[in-house]
């Protein structure tokens, strides 16, 4: 154990690098530690105070900490390094905490120093940075936590050129003009999938002072303090910031107006089911002086004008323009014909077509009572994965179908039928659109209409109207949540018209081989619509052809009947893949380039015939599709005389 009495012995030591350990502090070799009169090391089983100044660190060499270090005192760094190449490490269990002004955690004092942080720091006063490097091509990467407390005391401040830093973990500080990352000098590289939180005022998230620096963000940045900016640059030509899927910004994006501050660009790769509307500040859009260029790597349309709300007006910027960029996600359009799809063929797999409860869709087999009244539930779910020509979704559907026989003549059987349901759809892997649906239909089966032939050929049309309701998560820096939900209604509707035809041949007095063919054509109107005050649909009408192919077997026993089946489905949007909108004003148009989809389909279930000519089915499915589909299905259904 370190005591006050064996301090100074350490000084003496040759000072090359130095390793602590989590429990007991074990020193190999004693380097630059803390630069102060008061010097305090602690650990769970060591509480150490002293007077030790030690020298620097002083090029190629290791500082590994491993347990809490604390300094009190002005100019005392946590660590300090001088000269190039050092490589300084606070791992998971190490910690560093002062309390003076100019006390920084870590101070890297030259060249191509690196500096990794999975534990913490904090400091708590003026001008005490998280991490200082001065110098060029230093590399930080932080995975753990730096917190500042004091006024003009930065997470990070990185002076000099080229240097890179990484920010998986978090940055916060609570004082006025102290920054989250401060980059002052040209070629910086930026990187943030984790957070940085300001609170203090005039204490901005990013500052860029120089030419050509890159910024990276698929984390938050939050600054929230008076006269406060989110991502700031504040002198240099061709400074970037690039919004990559997952980055959420809550404050100001400004570009000062200064003959130095030109060709800013703010890039967004937010991904093509995301919608957003930032404000952002400067002298408006183009490449002069505080002017913006907007680009959106999705290849989308934006809305760019002057409307812009909440930009901060800050006395040195002289930014005089709030723009309003906008860009609309592309769910609703490119999902939709997926949507119909669901919703129609879990209703048809709900009729019984071809003496079948499957039908088309689910391929179940059952023999239909003639003259019988009956009633089907259904439910299923199905999900896809994103890609770069789509974006993933979610669906949960479940529906109910009744059918009442009506006789038209000797040879002719029609089931007047009744059918709703409920899909909700959620669009993006953090559900940037839901879409809820509700179908009303009404419509006939025709039963048998090839009586005299080993096939059993159904025929079937619906007239029905669906309704949708939909809420759309638009990132907007000016909430204080980084994002905002728009609502909308809109309707459609629908044709939709079928065939069916199975054909059943015995194996043996208990095993029968089935199999057969189905067709359906829909055509859906779906009206416009406006979603708030940024976007809106044109009209648009979805034709859709489905057809598809099945086989199985159906083993009998006394009453109950078990059944597997495969089978092959095929959907595609012949017309309505191009929807236009209006998008802050400007018009642009979404064109699905995936409106057809291959379905592999399998199908088990049971039929028991009961007393009084009552029939249970039960059903159970799974699919897999083109484009990362997958589903799974489930149904009940009884006839008889009810």
């Amino acid at each position: 154990m370190i005591t006050s009495s064996n301090l100074n012995l350490l000084a003496n030591i040759k000072r090359s690098s130095i390793l602590l350990g989590s429990s007991a502090l074990t020193c190999v070799a004693l380097s630059g530690i803390a630069h102060a009169d008061d010097f305090v090391i602690t650990s769970s089983n060591n509480s150490t105070n002293g007077n030790i100044n030690p020298d620097d660190v002083d090029g190629s060499d290791t500082v590994s900490l491993g347990i809490a270090l604390a300094t009190m005192g002005r100019d005392v760094a946590g660590i300090k390094t001088s000269d190039n190449t050092n490589t300084v490490t606070v791992t998971e269990t190490g910690s560093i905490t002062t309390e003076g002004s100019k006390a920084h955690g870590i101070y890297n004092k030259g060249d191509s120093n690196t500096t990794a942080v999975s534990g913490s720091i904090d400091t708590t006063n003026f001008i005490a940075h998280g991490i200082y490097n001065e110098g060029a091509s230093n590399i930080t990467n932080i995975s753990g936590s730096i917190t500042t407390g004091g006024n003009n005391a930065h997470g990070i401040y990185n002076e000099g050129a080229s240097n890179i830093t990484n920010i998986s973990g978090s940055i916060t500080t609570g004082g006025s003009k102290a920054y989250g990352i401060y980059n002052d000098g040209a070629s910086n590289i930026t990187n943030i999938a984790g957070s940085i939180t300001t609170t203090g005022d005039n204490a901005h998230g990013i500052y860029n002072d120089g030419d050509s620096n890159t910024t990276t963000l698929s984390g938050t940045i939050k600054a929230t303090g008076a006269q406060s900016v989110a991502l700031y640059i504040s002198d240099g030509h061709r400074n970037s910031f690039t919004l990559n899927e997952g980055a959420t910004i809550i404050g100001d994006i400004l570009s000062t107006k200064d003959d130095q501050t030109t060709n800013s660009k703010l890039i967004f790769n937010l991904g093509a089911s995301v919608s957003y509307a930032y404000s952002v500040s400067g002298q408006g859009a183009g490449t002069g002086e505080g002017q913006w260029t907007f680009s959106d790597l999705d290849g989308r349309t934006q809305g760019i004008t002057e409307g812009g709300i909440g930009c901060a007006t800050i006395s040195d910027a002289d930014n005089t323009v709030c723009n309003l960029v906008t860009a609309v996600g592309n769910g609703n359009a490119e999902a939709q014909d997926e949507l119909q799809f669901g919703m129609n063929s879990a209703m048809i797999g709900s009729l019984s077509v071809g003496s079948n409860t499957g039908g088309s869709a689910e391929d179940t087999s059952v023999t239909q009572t003639s003259n019988n009244s009956w009633v089907n539930v259904y439910g299923g779910s199905s999900k896809r994965d994103a890609s770069t020509t789509q974006s993933s979704f979610d669906t949960r559907d479940a529906g109910l179908t009744v059918g009442i026989p009506m006789a038209i003549s000797d040879n002719i059987n029609v089931d007047l039928v009744f059918n709703t349901s409920n899909t909700k759809l959620d669009i993006g892997a953090s559900k940037d659109q839901k879409i809820t649906g509700k179908s009303y239909n009404v419509g006939a089966v025709l039963r048998d209409l090839a009586p005299a032939t080993d096939w059993a050929v159904d025929a079937f049309g619906f007239i029905g109207r669906n309704s949708y309701d939909t809420k759309r998560k638009v990132m907007n820096n000016q909430e204080a949540t980084g994002s905002e939900t728009v609502t909308a209604s809109y309707s459609g509707m629908e044709v939709l018209v079928g065939v069916d035809a199975q054909y059943s041949q015995a194996v043996n007095e208990t095993l029968n081989f089935t199999s057969g063919v189905n067709a359906s054509l829909s055509n859906e109107r779906i009206s416009a619509y406006s979603e708030s005050k940024y976007y809106s649909w044109d009209a648009r009408t979805l034709s859709q052809v489905a057809g598809g192919v099945t086989a199985g077997l159906e083993y009998h026993k006394d009453a109950f009947t078990s059944f597997a089946t495969l089978g092959l489905q095929r959907s595609s949007l012949n017309s309505g893949k191009t929807a236009g909108y209006i998008n802050n004003g400007t018009a642009g148009s979404y064109t699905d380039t995936s409106g057809a989809a291959t379905y592999r389909k399998a199908t088990v279930g049971f039929s028991y015939a009961a007393n009084e000519g009552m029939n249970i089915t039960g059903a159970a499915g799974m699919s897999r599709a083109s484009g990362g589909i997958k589903g799974s299905s489930l149904s009940l259904s009884a006839n008889g005389e009810f």
